[in-house]
């Protein structure tokens, strides 16, 4: 009889579980559900969540005005530019200087750096856009892809760093020892030896700053000109003005077509950022 009931309040508990999971779920998808509803709705049918979520009254009259009038194409086209230049840059600036910090001689030296660098992120990002788009401006890189990077750039560092420092620490100094012995030296070290032990980590840290990159909008909207801006900053010309107002169909399709792309790459990298960032956790 105690099996019996032990066995009942297991299938309960993972009945439970289930359940909440799944209401958890439907909590995280509910906005991307209204959204993409909402964008196969004409605005006439914008009163209420019931009729935005009516299965009637479809219409792509709102993804062809978000096509012809909001310039998707070139959006997007900025979108990946500055997204996978600033990943590359990320990685190729933050990396080494991860590993280089795991190196130094004394943990007092290393606190020091890594406050150093973390302290970038202790300031809003909104008080950095004004001062960078001055001194863009006076270097001549203001309204160009290449300010929008650099500025990523200054954004994702901290992050990056401080998320690669975990997987390097986690090498054994025996195998770089090791390698010494054998005549590496030491960029050899680094590139032969720690950098594809740490493969799993690098992997999670380019998916993140890929993902950070393609949906920032602050500083893409005070750095980027008309013709390099981003879709974050691109959709923005259909909230309109006083006399017009938002045009939330088109709102709505844009911002569909926006999440589209990413929601594709998470799908299908999900399983290296879990990976990756469950290794770095145990090595940390």
């Amino acid at each position: 009889m105690s099996t019996i009931n032990y066995k009942l309040r297991k299938k309960v508990s993972l009945g439970t579980r289930y359940a909440i999971l799944l209401g958890w779920l439907l909590f995280c998808i509910m906005p991307i559900i209204i959204l993409v509803m909402a964008s196969l709705k004409p605005t006439s049918l914008f009163q209420t969540i019931p009729q935005i979520l009516s299965f009637s009254g479809f219409t792509l009259e709102n993804y062809t005005r978000a096509f012809r009038g909001g310039n998707f194409m070139l959006y997007f086209r900025n979108s990946m530019i500055i997204s996978f230049s600033a990943l590359v840059v990320v990685l190729i600036v933050c990396t080494p200087m991860a590993y280089g910090i795991t190196r130094l001689p004394s943990m007092r030296q290393r606190n020091i750096v890594v406050f150093s660098v973390l302290s970038t992120r202790f300031l809003p990002y909104v008080v950095l856009a004004m001062p960078m788009f001055i001194l863009f401006r006076q270097i001549g890189i203001s309204g160009t892809l290449s300010g929008v990077i650099l500025a990523h750039l200054a954004m994702q560092m901290p992050m990056i760093v401080w998320l690669m420092l975990g997987f390097f620490s986690g090498i054994p100094i025996e195998v770089e020892e090791a390698a010494v012995i054998d005549g590496c030296s030491p960029w050899q070290t680094f590139w032969r030896i720690a950098l594809p032990m740490v493969l799993p980590g690098l992997n999670a840290a380019a998916i993140l700053a890929l993902i950070i990159s393609y949906n920032e909008f602050l500083f893409a909207f005070f750095l980027a000109g008309r013709g390099t801006q981003p879709l974050t900053v691109g959709i923005t010309r259909f909230v309109g003005g006083v006399d017009v107002g938002a045009q939330y169909g088109v709102v709505a399709a844009y911002g569909s077509l926006i999440i589209l792309p990413i929601i594709i790459f998470a799908l299908v990298v999900n399983r290296y950022i879990v990976s990756g960032l469950t290794q770095g956790a145990v090595k940390g």
